[in-house]
């Protein structure tokens, strides 16, 4: 009687043991994909959506965690958890279709990887890279005039850009390969131009890459924070009255050779 209770106390403190020892093997994978997460630096996300994208991301691709797994050379649960995160950030989406899942690269996405190009292409490409934009002349709100006059934009202007702006803008209406361009004009550094407070307003800030027009007239394109432009828009500025230089009207075609490296 006597070793058959101390059997069962065994058999009890056993079963107790094991099921502890199981919650906490539980509590440790927990801690572990908490800690994953936390250590997904911007380095491993560009390296995975670098892989997505080869795989078809762009467009779309059907993609499994086995199959990505495979590819990063980590365990299935790891992928998965990877995808979960990458989404939460942001960078991908997915989207159930039948019994596949397909995984598509957002925007945020695109222009990480599209920074990470840009910033090769100088690395490998040392000499000045032009993106050529094509726009037609239109007439704008007029506001162009009195934001460059203001000294705390003028005198940034004078010294980042290397000369004193013309008081105006001119206005382009950019074709749609030419929209293309300027979105990834977006994403990459240019020369910023910051914002400022006065009289308890808020000014926002203005990034500019230098530029040719139309050959002849040196400038800069403006990409500003705060704008009622949509992204077909691109404002010129230069030291020259650049209507009255070239002879522009509204609805002339202008080419703008844009210095993304200067």
């Amino acid at each position: 009687m006597f070793l058959c209770f101390t059997l069962n106390l065994r058999c009890d403190l056993f079963i107790s043991v094991k099921s502890t020892v199981t919650s906490l093997t539980k509590i440790d994978l927990l801690l572990d994909s908490a800690h994953d997460w936390k250590r997904m630096k911007e380095s491993e996300i560009v390296y995975q959506l670098y892989h997505i994208a080869k795989l078809g991301g762009l467009r779309g691709v059907k993609l499994t965690t086995i199959q990505l797994g495979r590819r990063l050379k980590i365990s299935q649960q790891s992928a998965s958890r990877k995808l979960i995160e990458l989404e939460r950030l942001g960078y991908i989406k997915r989207e159930a279709q039948g019994n596949c899942t397909m995984i598509f690269l957002t925007e945020s996405g695109m222009n990480l990887l599209r920074g990470l190009y840009l910033d090769l292409m100088k690395i490998f490409k040392q000499e000045e890279i032009l993106f050529m934009l094509r726009g037609r002349v239109f007439t704008g709100f007029g506001e162009g005039r009195y934001y460059i006059s203001i000294p705390e934009y003028r005198s940034q202007f004078m010294s980042k850009l290397g000369f004193d702006p013309y008081p105006g803008t001119l206005n382009l209406r950019l074709d749609q390969e030419s929209v293309k361009l300027r979105k990834r004009l977006e994403v990459m550094e240019g020369i910023l131009i910051e914002g400022f407070s006065r009289e308890n307003r808020r000014y926002g800030s203005v990034k500019c890459f230098k530029a040719m027009i139309d050959g002849v007239a040196k400038g800069a394109v403006l990409l500003i924070e705060r704008t009622h432009y949509g992204p077909d828009v691109l404002e010129v500025i230069s030291p020259l009255n650049l209507r009255k230089e070239l002879g522009l009207k509204d609805g002339d075609w202008v080419t703008v050779s844009v210095y993304v490296n200067s």
